[in-house]
């Protein structure tokens, strides 16, 4: 079973984190707690994004709503990078012609 976290020990782990900066994240949907019969819980997930939401926002100023899209295409560049380990652990269990005419392809297509 995974620990989780009640906002009061949310805002201990996170050093810049506030009750202020935590009711902006929430509302820009940055973490989504889960219900439990504990009331909100948030997740080690939930640290790590806070973080870099903290982060984002002192160093480049950034207001909850471009952090909450800057985070969104980080979550959406991580699926890919997954998905593409996929693709060439399936590529690379290919026979060696097969290998060899997806190079071929793919470089066809990369590089014109």
């Amino acid at each position: 079973m995974t620990r989780t976290l009640t906002e009061e020990e949310l805002i201990t782990a996170v050093a810049r984190l506030t009750s202020t900066r935590l009711t902006e994240y929430l509302a820009a949907e940055i973490v989504i707690p889960e219900q439990t019969d504990r009331g909100l819980v948030y997740h080690s997930l939930d640290v790590a994004r806070l973080e870099l939401a903290c982060e984002l926002h002192d160093q480049y100023e950034m207001e909850a709503d471009a952090v909450s899209m800057m985070i969104s295409l980080i979550d959406q560049m991580h699926g890919l990078r997954a998905e593409l380990r996929e693709v060439l652990n399936a590529v690379a269990a290919q026979p060696d012609p097969v290998r060899q005419q997806l190079i071929k392809v793919i470089g066809t297509a990369r590089f014109g």
